[in-house]
């Protein structure tokens, strides 16, 4: 890689990180293209982005973010899983990919500028989606209300009987 195309790939990088909310770094020894492949089109699917750039151009990267916790993760094969947005989504994707290839391991992960461990993550990524919490929250908030109206309803027929 010459050296325009190292500051090119830094430069693509730090905007990356910039504006990413989440990043997770994993390592990954023995896996397949195809495997590989499914991985980016589950990531792409959780609308994250990620990418497999050399560790030394991705510590220059990190410097002076909020992810620069993170150089110390970038040895061996890396790869680096980013969001802007959906948190865990991210972490589902990364999840199940990591249950599904023993040889992918999760190095470290900054999730809404915290560092978590591997235990957060996990349980992190077996949270419901956002989609079912904010399903599980409407509920909760109309349940009172149908009760009320289901009592109202019954003392209307219960004056109806009487009258």
């Amino acid at each position: 890689m010459e050296r325009e195309q190292k500051r090119t790939e830094v430069a693509q990088l730090k905007g990356t990180f910039a504006t990413a909310k989440s990043a997770v770094v994993l390592g990954f020894k023995g896996l397949t293209v195809d495997k590989d492949t499914t991985f980016r089109k589950q990531i792409r699917e959780s609308k994250a982005q990620y990418r497999v750039s050399k560790n030394t151009l991705l510590r220059l990267a990190v410097k002076e973010t909020v992810f620069e916790g993170l150089s110390e993760h970038f040895k061996g094969a890396t790869a680096v899983a980013t969001t802007e947005n959906d948190v865990v989504g991210l972490a589902k994707a990364v999840h199940t990919f990591l249950k599904d290839n023993p040889g992918a391991n999760l190095k470290g992960a900054i999730l809404d500028g915290k560092s978590v461990t591997l235990g957060e993550f996990k349980i992190i990524a077996e949270l419901p989606s956002r989609e079912v919490l904010i399903g599980k929250l409407l509920y909760l908030m109309q349940y009172p209300i149908s009760g009320i109206a289901v009592a109202l309803e019954a003392i209307r027929k219960q004056k109806e009987g009487a009258a």
